[in-house]
């Protein structure tokens, strides 16, 4: 990529600001994404106690950089080190204090991490409007830039404090750094390459999957017989491939150099000697999967339901992570998070398309891309392609191609991983593919004849202008985006929710909604989120949610009532639920016993489940806990027979529910 003239560079700063402005002004409007606090509280201690137990598979260098403005402050107040919350780093406490108990103002503190991954998203938009100039000429920039800094995927999470875009960002800068560094040696390519890399590294564990590309990036610069320029000097022929493997070799060194110093030159992931007792989250021993195990998920009738269970044996990441470890090639944090990251793309339960799985789908992805990328999006990333392909022909199409050939590796690995994987919780993983494709879009305006070059850039400008259009009309909502295919936003929870739909961020929007739309009666919500509705004015009853640990004796779920009932996407599609798929008569018998039972708890003498026997508190909360899951169930079973009385932000369905109607939902059974 040449040395970007004064014009280049402007353009591509305006697309990058506008970028960051679009993604960091709209934080006002959304609460706390789920992964938020986890994340502020994992970097607010990198900085102050340089502890790197807390969530080290989410990335050292997004948090880190995302809690930055947070430990400058001198008026925020982080949650306490002396706690046995901090010891067991247990980052969900920890991050709910940091949010809501330590007299922090949220919003502030969401505001200006926020700020901080949007400039992250500048940074990104920057590099593709750049790269794709210099393939494509000024009308690829810029169409490039605009797809990627108008890129509603883009910007719902450049506008959240989470480690995707930084991941996108490493992914894309390590790659055409290396590639680069193939066609010139110099210390400053090595340095950046190296650099590059690092960041991959320390952002996102998709670092892993830069190896094979780097040896196919690699193999195919040595099958083009061009000399390579090195320090000043021209190799050629067979002498290329040392001094190739030499640079980066190098640049690997400096990259492992920059990985240690980011931890402090410390194998140790917590401070030694200063904590007493500490430990990681989870134990060794369960990221290592030794032994093997057995995962099984019962839903709250006793019954498994398919792909409800998994064998979790270890692998060649586990046997990597174990030689590493005795020999502390890399910091502890580092290969804790990365066999952290592994165990858990094995088995996550998630929702996709009316069913729900913990091993994953093909489709998910593929489906994913589909239906939330704008159409104009969709069209410019295939006809950016497609003129690739068909432009081998005319001049310069060979050398073009070639040219983009890192862009081409790297969306086919990066896709192939994603789609092979079981980690289906969210399209926010597509993120470096959609940054690769954004630059491959600007090959719809290669150089060609003056007859088709017009017509391709009246196509690309009508395309550009749609995709404005379909981007401000989702505005502030961006995470809601989908597309004609899904229905529109309000037709997406039907095929993808959690952090691809509602991730908890929407309670501002539930709020002002409540306030414009009084009622007497009370309120209950079902919410998937670690904010506190309370913050925002929501006084609700809380349905179906898990209690939380230490939270003292087990008590029964407080009764349903007539009133308003708010659920989000996330639970009204029970993914994470003990009552899954449609209402079946096992459901309704447990449900049915297990009701009956409650009524003889207000009864003097010891408490006996519902057969007669003895029962531990944890046994007493358990069957609290499968009751009013399955009276949650029950009631979605009736309301999503119907249609809700409003949506809200895409994310909410509200129901009026009387008594009449409430007791045919969760009273007795019904008539055959």
């Amino acid at each position: 990529m040449p040395k970007p003239r004064p014009f280049r560079l402007l353009a591509a700063l305006l697309l990058a600001t506008l970028h960051v402005w679009l993604a960091g002004s709209v934080s006002r409007h959304f609460s706390c994404a789920f992964d938020e606090p986890a994340h502020l509280a994992a970097g607010v201690v990198y900085w102050r106690e340089h502890d790197f137990r807390l969530q080290p598979e989410n990335g050292l260098l997004p948090q880190a950089w995302a809690a930055l403005p947070l430990v400058a402050d001198p008026d925020f107040h982080p949650p306490s080190t002396g706690q046995p919350a901090y010891v067991e780093a247990d980052i969900w406490t920890l991050g709910d204090q940091l949010m809501h108990r330590m007299g922090n103002d949220p919003a502030a503190v969401l505001a200006r991490a926020r700020f901080m991954i949007a400039l992250l998203g500048g940074a990104l938009v920057l590099l593709i409007t750049l790269w794709s100039w210099s393939l494509f000429g000024p009308a690829g920039g810029l169409a490039s830039g605009f797809v990627a800094a108008l890129s509603p995927t883009l910007l719902a999470h450049a506008g959240l404090a989470t480690s995707d875009t930084a991941g996108a960002l490493g992914y894309v800068a390590a790659l055409l750094a290396f590639w680069r560094l193939c066609h010139r040696v110099s210390l400053a390519r090595i340095a950046v390459a190296g650099v590059a890399a690092a960041g991959l590294a320390l952002a996102k564990y998709s670092a892993v999957l830069f190896p094979p590309i780097a040896i196919v990036l690699l193999a195919s610069r040595l099958l083009r017989p061009a000399d390579l320029p090195v320090f000043g000097g021209r190799v050629r022929g067979a002498r290329r491939a040392p001094a190739l493997l030499g640079a980066g070799l190098a640049a690997v060194i400096l990259a492992w150099g920059l990985v240690w110093a980011a931890y402090g030159f410390r194998y140790s992931a917590a401070p030694d000697g200063t904590v007493s007792a500490a430990r990681f989250f989870k134990p060794w021993a369960d990221v290592l999967m030794s032994p093997p195990r057995r995962i099984e998920h019962l839903m709250a009738d006793g019954t498994l339901l398919p792909g409800h269970t998994a064998e979790l044996r270890p692998g060649p990441v586990q046997a990597f992570v174990r030689v590493a470890a005795d020999a502390r090639i890399l910091p502890e944090a580092w290969l804790y998070g990365l066999g952290f990251v592994e165990r858990h793309s094995r088995f996550r339960f998630a929702f996709f398309a009316g069913d729900w799985r913990g091993d994953g789908w093909v489709a998910f992805f593929p489906v994913a891309y589909l239906l939330k990328s704008t159409p104009s999006e969709l069209a410019l990333h295939l006809l950016g392609g497609a003129g690739l392909l068909f432009g081998l022909r005319r001049p310069g199409g060979r050398r073009r191609l070639y040219r983009c050939l890192p862009l081409a590796v790297g969306l086919a690995v990066y896709a192939g991983f994603a789609i092979s994987s079981g980690l289906n919780i969210g399209h926010r993983h597509l993120l470096p593919c959609y940054a690769l494709a954004a630059v491959l879009a600007g090959a719809v305006c290669a150089p060609a004849d003056r007859t088709g070059g017009r017509l391709r850039l009246a196509l690309v400008a009508g395309l550009v202008g749609l995709h404005l259009g379909s981007s401000f009309s989702i505005r502030p909502q961006y995470l809601a985006y989908f597309n004609f295919l899904a229905g529109g936003p309000d037709g997406g929870h039907r095929y993808l929710v959690d952090s691809s739909l509602d991730w908890g961020q929407n309670l501002p929007a539930l709020a002002e909604w409540l306030e414009a739309h009084p009622a007497p009666g009370p309120l209950h919500l079902a919410y998937f989120g670690t904010d506190n509705p309370a913050a925002y004015g929501i006084r609700a009853q809380p349905i179906a949610e898990p209690t939380p640990p230490g939270a003292g004796a087990p008590v029964p779920p407080a009764p349903l009532r007539p009133g308003r009932y708010a659920i989000g996407a996330t639970p009204w599609q029970r993914v994470y639920t003990r009552v899954r798929g449609p209402w079946t008569p096992p459901y309704e018998a447990r449900y049915q016993k297990l009701r009956s039972w409650l009524r003889t708890l207000d009864r003097p003498g010891p408490k006996l489940g519902p057969d007669g026997e003895s029962l531990s508190a944890e046994e007493l909360a358990e069957l609290f806990t499968d009751f009013d899951q399955l009276r949650f169930g029950r009631l979605l079973h009736h309301l999503r027979a119907r249609p809700a009385d409003a949506r809200v932000a895409h994310t909410w369905f509200v129901y009026e529910v009387g008594a009449a109607e409430l007791e045919e939902a969760v009273g007795p059974p019904p008539n055959p």
